[in-house]
């Protein structure tokens, strides 16, 4: 997997170690910064560094996050149109619907014009959620749409994946999805899938440091593949009913 992706979908451990590093810091300077106080009553100076303590707590806790999730942005129009967009290069999941009877295209394009990732490609009416920016890719700018009907997109955080549950054995979907582990797959992890469209049906595996393509079959499908350990996200290419069981 590329650099830019790895440190896209990497930054939520390095966001947790920022701030308890902060955190620590700020507790040393309250702990060690005050000068030394006359000794009085016993319990005063403690009392006091207590308060202190909390209060700089509570203030560590209302500071903004190191780096805030990237807000929700939302599109909507008919046929074909081309819609700049906030400029990013950080992963991020599409949310993309399509009204009409044919030919629909969704493709990112950076700065310079060029292509970047393509989001969708098929024929008729579509609703999926597909993964960008996973790759090395340029900033996307600008999102270049073919269609012939009514169209919506949201661009999304990578936190709005769809959850499988610690609990659940299995997951169940249709069409294209992100799916988010709950749990972490550790040592050999066994992955049963089916699928039971006509078209592609391709899985993407995604870990804090690299990718891997699970399937990438056409038709139905049953079979079993090795999930790596620290797992993180699958991006399921699919026109059909699918399953995982692990």
């Amino acid at each position: 997997m590329s650099t830019g992706a790895k440190a896209a979908l990497g930054c939520g451990g390095a966001v947790a170690i920022l701030l308890a590093l902060l955190l620590m810091g700020a507790c040393m300077s309250v702990l060690s910064d005050d000068p030394p106080r006359e000794p009085r009553a016993t319990s005063a100076p403690e009392a006091v560094t207590e308060a202190e303590n909390e209060q700089a707590v509570e203030e560590e806790e209302e500071e903004e996050p190191a780096f805030p999730e990237p807000e929700t942005l939302e599109y909507s129009g008919v046929g074909d149109s081309v819609v700049e967009i906030d400029l990013h290069d950080d992963a991020r999941i599409a949310t993309l619907s399509h009204g009409g009877a044919s030919n629909f295209t969704v493709r990112t394009l950076t700065s310079g014009g060029d292509n970047s990732d393509m989001l969708a490609n098929v024929i008729g009416a579509y609703e999926g959620r597909v993964l960008y920016n996973a790759g090395e890719r340029e900033e996307a700018a600008a999102l270049e749409i073919s269609a012939d009907g009514s169209w919506e997109i949201t661009l999304e955080p990578l936190s709005t994946a769809v959850s499988w549950g610690e609990d659940e054995d299995e997951f169940v979907g249709a069409g294209d999805e992100v799916v988010q582990l709950a749990w972490t797959p550790e040592g050999i992890t066994a992955l049963s899938m089916t699928h039971d469209g006509a078209g592609n049906f391709a899985i993407w595996s995604y870990t804090s440091t690299d990718r891997d393509l699970l399937v990438n079959e056409i038709g139905a499908y049953e079979g079993q593949v090795s999930l790596a350990a620290g797992t993180l996200l699958l991006a399921v290419t699919a026109n059909g009913n699918w399953t995982f069981t692990r």
